[in-house]
């Protein structure tokens, strides 16, 4: 086709793939938390999903109620992992424009 140059696109999506990849790695670095219990168990995972702590209020150890800080930490470290996904596919989104990139976002 006249006027088209296909080289210009792939330049193009060659640089916002790098964009994309450079973003991923500061994001790597950047963390999100959520609590359960009214903040008795605390997460904290980084924006590509990698739990860096877990804090847990002395309260919520009940030796004769496993279960219920087992459900405490499962909802915090869910809720971290959902707040991280959303916030590393805005922030990648802001980049992209929104464009679906398969294996990027």
């Amino acid at each position: 086709m006249p006027g088209i140059d296909l080289n210009y696109f792939i330049r193009q999506a060659n640089k916002l793939t790098e964009k994309i990849e450079e973003r991923k790695k500061q994001l790597a670095e950047e963390t999100v938390e959520a609590k359960s219990g009214d903040g008795l168990v605390t997460v904290v995972v980084n924006c590509v999903q990698e739990v860096r702590s877990i804090k847990i209020d002395k309260s919520a150890i009940d030796p004769n109620d496993p279960g219920m800080l087992e459900d405490l930490i499962t909802a915090a470290v869910n809720a971290a992992l959902a707040n991280s996904r959303q916030h590393m596919n805005s922030e990648l989104a802001k980049i992209s424009g929104g464009i679906k990139i398969p294996g990027i976002n």
